[in-house]
């Protein structure tokens, strides 16, 4: 026998070891992903505060008071004072007439005029507010909403509409 020959037992043995390492290396090839392995976890909980809005105060009706006037009747001035005024002018015009007033009073900053919502958001004496103009038959009435859309009727709110009044009227 020539000395490069491979003996029988050797042969065996190589063989054996090639078909061992090519049976265990498909495994290697062949592993599952990742995600069919992964475990479900829980769904996630929203708190029922952030699911829904509060609506606790939607259909609260304001109990009517003695000397309310009726829908569609102006108030009598002494009843304005520190309110809501009227102004006897069309939307537009009383719109830009409150704008130009409210750039010469001291202390107000009325950088932000709304036109979508008729109104014109202003911070005078710390206080942000919006000063809204409403059309009510021939006229335009104007009043202070507070950031949550509650009409203001104390405050540096009243100081500022009570200087409205006087430019504008």
């Amino acid at each position: 026998m020539s000395p490069t020959v491979l003996t029988r037992p050797a042969l065996r043995g190589l063989v054996l070891v090639l078909l061992a390492t090519s049976i265990s290396g498909c495994a290697w090839f062949r592993n599952e992903p990742a995600y069919l392995s992964s475990a479900e976890g829980r769904p996630l909980e929203v708190p029922p505060d952030l699911a829904l809005p509060s609506s606790s105060a939607a259909l609260q009706v304001p109990a009517a008071s003695a000397s309310a006037t009726p829908p569609g009747e102006t108030p009598p001035m002494a009843a304005q004072v520190g309110t809501s005024f009227n102004v006897a002018d069309s939307s537009e015009n009383a719109f830009r007439r409150v704008g130009l007033a409210l750039a010469r009073i001291d202390g107000v900053d009325s950088s932000k005029p709304v036109a979508a919502l008729n109104s014109h958001e202003v911070a005078f004496r710390g206080s942000t507010f919006l000063v809204r103009l409403t059309a009510e038959g021939e006229g335009v009435r104007v009043d202070a909403l507070s950031p949550e859309g509650a009409v203001l009727s104390a405050g540096p709110a009243t100081e500022l509409l009570a200087a409205l009044r006087t430019r504008l009227q």
